[in-house]
């Protein structure tokens, strides 16, 4: 059953209209895909992409000439293919009803009309655990060859511990920074790159490829995400924050199924326009959101770039803030308080079990250093005389080693655990949240779109 059947079935249930049950225009929601012209549509781009022998790493405008340079191109329903800005859309549609119905590979794609993401982040789920070594010298006779005295140089073994450096992947969170446009790269960059906060600059709207993108970086760390969106105050930078968060609630189940994402714009919002005061710019009477977007947020626009213009420095103070929210800054102070605790728990068992075997290696040591000083002067010509002699002593530097060895074997220091990260979290007034069932995620959409403050269920 496609999603189109299923929001169908569930509003002759609920008793409601089929509007109630989605969040964007019903041909852009990806929950109401699948409808007999979508299907076909659907259908038809597959067959393009296995006729064109595609696997990944394709762009749609390939797609488009290659089909062009096709003897009579058709559309699904055949009328004929053209190049045309309606054919192209034409296009974009039919490749992501196939995406949706999942007969091509969202994977597959890649995104030029977007920049590339400033990828900041990319650990791997982080596995390192407490641990603790040795190091047992190596005790070595003296040759007659080179100095005898440096070959005296003998020392009990050595405790270490390793597992306690931090690394950014320890923080609890997986972070990203979305934004619509990339002229705040200026500020943005360096701030996401000092946390290791991933950054994602659109042009517009964000694509499929852009949170199939987002999900399998999230699915690889292991950790909750949170997604903060920035937009422009208009009617589409209204809209973009749903508009990604419906594409992550489509995709979750498909590659990141138990994960923790949650999304939420944090500039520009009405309530800084007006702290601010920043400017309003007339909005074209051409564009079709105008009349909505005026009566939930009052008459006129507002640029992204106009916070930056009039008041220095704010956007990356609110950037850093939600950021921090997530980011444990006394981790790497705690870890190394754990090394330190760590090497005080080795150092007990080195006093204990250990160092009692100084006062039997420095007598050894003595004897040696008496038999050496014996040929210290003779060398070359006494070289098998004082290995003949120093073979006993050989012999009980390697029991004296295998006593010790046999000692560390048995030890089993209590080391104590990594320390977790401390966070605690707000779980209210996100836009998206992956915990949320369908109809309260759907409540909070439709609250969001009426310009109510957000609240979780």
């Amino acid at each position: 059953m496609t999603g189109y059947e299923k929001i169908k079935r569930l509003a002759k249930e609920k008793r409601c209209k089929i509007a109630d049950l989605l969040v964007l225009a019903s041909k852009n929601d990806p929950f109401y895909s699948g409808s007999a012209t979508e299907k076909a549509m659907a259908e038809w781009f597959a067959e393009l992409w296995r006729r064109f022998g595609y696997s990944k790493g394709v762009h749609l405008r390939r797609v488009h000439y290659q089909l062009l340079s096709q003897e009579d191109p058709k559309r699904h329903n055949g009328k004929p293919y053209e190049n045309t800005e309606n054919d192209w859309n034409y296009l974009c549609d039919a490749g992501k009803y196939a995406r949706y119905l999942g007969l091509v590979d969202p994977a597959a794609f890649v995104d030029r009309r977007n920049p590339e993401p400033h990828i900041f982040n990319n650990h791997v789920m982080y596995t390192r655990k407490p641990n603790w070594g040795y190091d047992l010298p190596s005790w070595q006779m003296p040759e007659i060859n080179i100095d005898l005295a440096g070959d005296l140089c003998w020392m009990l073994p050595s405790f270490w511990v390793s597992g306690y450096d931090y690394n950014d992947a320890l923080q609890p969170y997986h972070l990203e920074v979305w934004v619509e446009k990339s002229t705040m790269d200026d500020i943005l960059v360096p701030l996401c790159k000092r946390y290791g906060v991933n950054l994602v600059t659109g042009v517009g709207f964000m694509s499929i490829t852009s949170v199939v993108g987002l999900l399998k970086r999230i699915n690889e760390t292991g950790k909750p995400g949170r997604i903060f969106y920035i937009s422009d105050f208009d009617p589409a930078g209204a809209r973009m924050p749903t508009s990604v968060a419906r594409q992550i609630e489509y995709w979750l189940a498909d590659y990141a199924a138990e994960a923790d994402v949650k999304l939420n714009n944090i500039v520009l919002t009405k309530e800084q326009v007006e702290r601010y005061r920043l400017p309003r710019i007339p909005i074209k009477d051409s564009d079709k959101r105008k009349a909505n977007f005026e009566d939930r947020y009052g008459e006129g626009a507002v640029e992204l770039d106009a916070l930056e213009a009039l008041h220095p420095g704010i956007l990356a103070s609110i950037v850093e803030e939600n950021i921090l929210r997530f980011w444990d800054s006394e981790l790497q102070e705690k870890m190394v308080e754990a090394r330190n605790e760590a090497k005080e728990e080795l150092d007990k068992y080195w006093q204990a079990r250990i160092k009692p075997f100084q006062e039997e290696l420095d007598d050894l040591k003595a004897q040696v250093e008496d038999v050496v000083q014996k040929y210290q002067a003779r060398l070359e010509e006494m070289q098998n005389e004082l290995m003949d002699e120093l073979e006993p002593y050989e012999e009980a530097i390697n029991s004296l080693r295998h006593a010790i060895q046999n000692v560390i074997d048995d030890i089993t220091p209590n080391l104590p655990e990594l320390p977790e990260p401390e966070i605690e979290e707000d779980d209210t007034n996100w836009l998206f949240d992956s915990y949320r069932d369908y109809f309260e995620q759907l409540a909070v959409y439709q609250a969001y779109k009426s310009g109510q403050t957000k609240k979780a269920s």
